[in-house]
């Protein structure tokens, strides 16, 4: 047989496949109404975990409590809001943290006497764009390398690393405001929701109670009994 084609070792997916694909085909047999709590699809990227996922799935289901399919399912949509809101966060800090190499070159680019230049090199324009330049791509490239470095020049200019994070904040300003308008409209959804769950449960336990008060009228002696009561 020729194997020349049979991997040496299993090959193994770059992410872990998300489980929640193939809950609904493992669910058991026997339940004929699966909890939509449990079965409908995660709203989650690959690299996402989903044991987070569904530790906030259990928190936000023991508060709601749904009581039946429609509270179920505004449950869920209310638990993808809120991992979306989470998601939309963890982006925005993580795109100010990639691009905070952008902030120090604005920073010490007026100040760049301050950056640290070989021993013996004069101090001219050309040398301090050069070691400006090369501080910069090594913070870009592991931020903790240099970070004793990058803070020696701030302190010699007078500055810490919040004014890094301050120019970079700046830079991004248009980014972090769309990103504040994604997150009220997710919030608003939200709200939204868990008043429709609360108005529910309004109208269906006024139902119950006028079904209840219309079998009791219907009953012989009801009439009666209700007017006595």
């Amino acid at each position: 047989m020729d194997t020349s084609t049979v991997p040496l070792v299993t090959v193994q997916p770059d992410f872990r496949p998300n489980a929640a694909s193939d809950a609904a085909a493992k669910a058991p047999a026997t339940n004929p109404l699966p909890s939509f709590v449990q079965v409908m699809p995660r709203s989650m990227l690959r690299w996402e975990e989903q044991g987070d996922f569904d530790a906030l799935l259990a928190r936000i289901s023991a508060t709601l409590r749904p009581a039946d399919m429609m509270e179920e399912m505004w449950t869920r949509d209310v638990v993808d809001l809120v991992w979306q809101m989470y998601r939309l966060r963890r982006i925005r800090d993580a795109l100010i943290d990639e691009a905070s190499y952008r902030g120090l070159a604005e920073v010490l680019r007026p100040r760049m006497s301050s950056v640290p230049r070989p021993d013996g090199v004069e101090p001219n324009e050309d040398w301090a764009r050069r070691c400006l330049s090369s501080l910069v791509q090594r913070w870009a490239a592991n931020p903790n390398a240099v970070a004793g470095t990058v803070q020696a020049a701030l302190a010699k200019a007078g500055l810490r690393l919040d004014a890094v994070e301050a120019k970079t904040f700046e830079l991004l300003i248009d980014q972090m405001e769309r990103f504040d308008r994604m997150t009220m409209m997710i919030e608003r959804r939200r709200n939204a929701i868990v008043r429709e769950i609360g108005r529910y449960r309004t109208e269906f336990s006024q139902q119950a109670q006028r079904a209840i008060e219309s079998e009791v009228a219907a009953a012989p002696g009801g009439a009666e009994r209700g007017s006595a009561a």
